[in-house]
C-alpha cells in the first residue's frame, strides 16, 4: 500500500505522557517513505514499524522530527545526506529486524544523524560481525544507548583503541568497499528502471517517440520520464505546498497522464469536468410541489366548467 496524503491524513495521532506528538503508520504494507511533507512537520515521532520498506530515505524537512520506530522492515541502505539535510533533530532511530549487513550502513547513520544518541540494529546481520558494538560506538560517539544497553566508557576507550589497530582499519576498507558496492547496486537499479520506463513507456518499437497522456504506468515513471529538470522541481513544490490531500491526487492524476499541472492542458482538463447533478428534493418539498400542483389542476377545472356553462 503506498504511504498516500489520504493515509497520512487518516492515520492515527496521540500525544505520549512526555508530550511528544506521534503519528502511527504500523503494519501498513508501505514500500516507500513519501509524501511525508502532509504532516506539515507537526510530529516528534513517526512510527513505521512492520512495513516493507528497503530504504531508509525521501525525507522532506522535518526539524521537530526526533524519533523514527522502523522496526520489522527489510531496510538495508540508508540516505545519510537526506537524513542530515532534512531531519537535523534525530536523536533515537529503532531498526530492530532489519536486513542491515554492512558497515557503510553504521557510517550512513552517523553521516545522517549527528545528534543521535539511542539506537537500535537488534535483529539485524550486521550484529554477528566481529567487533560489532565497539565499531558502532565508535563511529557515532554521540550514543549513549545501543541496542538497549548503556554505552559505557570502558567500551568507549575499547572502541578508540580498535579504531587505531590494524583490526580497525581492516574493517574502514571493508566499510568503503561496501559502500561503492552499495552505490554500484543502487546505480545500476536506476539504470534499469530508466532504461525500462524510457523503453516501454516513451518509445515505440522503432525508437521514434510515440507517448501519449495516459500511458504511464504510474505517476513516479511518468515523473522520471516525462518532465524536464525545471518541470520537475516545480511539480515537486507544488505537492510540498498543496493544501489539501485532494490537491496531491489531483497533481498526481495529471503527473501519470504525463500532463504538467501548471499547464493550460491541465486547466482545461480540470474545467471539462461536469458538475454534479443538483441533490433530489427532500420528502417534505416534494409532498408542497404535489399539493400545489393539485391545487392549481382543482382552479383550472372549476375555471373551464364554468366556461362551458356560460
Amino acid at each position: 500500500m503506498r504511504l498516500s496524503a489520504n493515509i497520512l491524513q487518516s492515520a492515527e495521532q496521540r500525544t505520549d505522557p512526555l508530550g511528544s506528538r506521534e503519528i502511527l503508520l504500523r503494519s501498513l504494507a508501505i514500500p516507500t517513505i513519501e509524501h511525508l511533507s502532509v504532516t506539515r512537520d507537526q510530529f516528534d515521532t513517526i512510527d513505521l514499524s512492520n512495513n516493507h520498506l528497503t530504504r531508509l530515505e525521501n525525507f522532506p524537512r522535518l526539524e521537530r522530527l526526533s524519533c523514527l520506530y522502523l522496526g520489522g522492515n527489510g531496510i538495508n541502505h540508508v540516505d545519510g545526506k537526506n537524513l542530515k539535510k532534512n531531519c537535523p533533530a534525530l536523536t533515537t532511530v529503532i531498526l530492530s529486524g532489519n536486513g542491515v549487513k554492512g558497515w557503510n550502513v553504521i557510517g550512513d547513520l552517523a553521516i545522517g544523524c549527528p545528534k543521535l544518541d539511542f539506537l537500535s540494529l537488534v535483529g539485524n546481520p550486521v550484529t554477528r560481525r566481529q567487533h560489532y558494538r565497539l565499531y558502532t560506538i565508535h563511529k557515532i560517539p554521540t550514543l549513549k544507548v545501543l541496542d538497549f544497553q548503556k554505552v559505557k566508557q570502558s567500551e568507549r576507550e575499547r572502541a578508540q583503541r580498535l579504531a587505531s589497530s590494524a583490526a580497525g582499519a581492516a574493517m574502514e576498507a571493508d566499510a568503503r568497499l561496501e559502500a561503492r558496492s552499495a552505490v554500484a547496486v543502487t546505480a545500476s537499479f536506476a539504470a534499469d528502471d530508466a532504461a525500462y520506463s524510457s523503453t516501454t513507456h516513451a518509445n515505440g518499437e522503432n525508437g521514434t517517440n510515440t507517448f501519449e497522456p495516459g500511458e504511464g504506468k504510474s505517476a513516479e515513471e511518468s515523473f522520471a520520464t516525462q518532465f524536464t529538470a525545471e518541470e520537475k522541481a516545480k511539480i515537486r513544490g507544488m505537492v510540498a505546498n498543496a493544501a489539501s490531500a485532494e490537491e496531491i491526487d489531483r497533481i498526481e492524476s495529471l503527473v501519470k497522464r504525463g500532463i504538467f499541472p501548471g499547464s493550460a492542458e491541465s486547466t482545461n482538463q480540470s474545467s471539462s469536468i461536469p458538475p454534479p447533478p443538483p441533490p433530489p428534493p427532500l420528502p417534505e418539498e416534494a409532498a408542497q410541489v404535489d399539493g400545489k400542483r393539485s391545487t392549481e389542476g382543482g382552479v383550472e377545472d372549476g375555471e373551464s366548467k364554468r366556461q362551458r356553462s356560460e
